[in-house]
């Protein structure tokens, strides 16, 4: 009676060669190489997705800002006038300002440039809001700056349509010390 071999008897030697084996960490290595590049591609996207959106509040918050001014406020607050490319100052109303968010204290603070330096509204974590006048523009690390302009124009052109007796805010919000930079736009009509 013949007994059965659970391992037959082979010609070979088992194992990999050398040349199994290098082929074997070169395919290994270019999945590792691709599998870092998507990662750093996804978390750059991650950081950029962060700013635009923090770019798209703050043109948000600017055109509900200006939107609750009354259309013929005497204040001058939405009168007509500013740019998107330039800092434009009508009178004593100022189409910009700066926005320096805190990334290590949660601190938001709203600056434009007066006649004796800076004048800021600063906003802190804790709900307090504090008025304040420097001569020089806030910095430090861990600050994002933003810069907003915004123009108001009476009857606009929309779709080759002229909104007799309307306005249109149109706020233009970019980053200031951001690789890339974030910029977004965002426009009401009102009437």
């Amino acid at each position: 009676m013949e007994t059965l071999r659970l391992h037959p008897k082979r010609n070979r030697e088992t194992g990999f060669s050398i040349l199994e084996l290098l082929i074997a960490i070169t395919v290994l290595a270019v999945g590792l190489s691709s599998m870092a590049a998507l990662v750093a591609s996804s978390l750059g996207g991650t950081e950029k997705a962060r700013y635009m959106a923090l770019a798209t509040t703050l043109a948000s918050e600017k055109l509900e800002d200006l939107n609750r001014w009354p259309a013929d406020d005497s204040t001058g607050h939405v009168a007509i006038g500013g740019s998107l490319t330039t800092d434009t100052t009508v009178g004593t109303v100022r189409y910009y300002d700066d926005i320096d968010l805190s990334n290590t204290t949660g601190q938001v603070s709203e600056t434009v440039a007066t006649a004796g330096g800076y004048s800021s509204v600063i906003h802190k974590s804790t709900g307090e809001v504090i008025p304040s006048s420097n001569t020089s523009a806030p910095s430090g690390s861990g600050t994002i700056g933003f810069h907003r302009r915004w123009v108001i124009e009476s009857g606009p052109v929309v779709n080759s349509i002229t909104l007799t007796g309307s306005r249109r805010v149109t706020v233009f919000v970019t980053s200031q010390n951001l690789v890339p930079p974030v910029s977004f736009q965002l426009s009401l009509v009102r009437p």
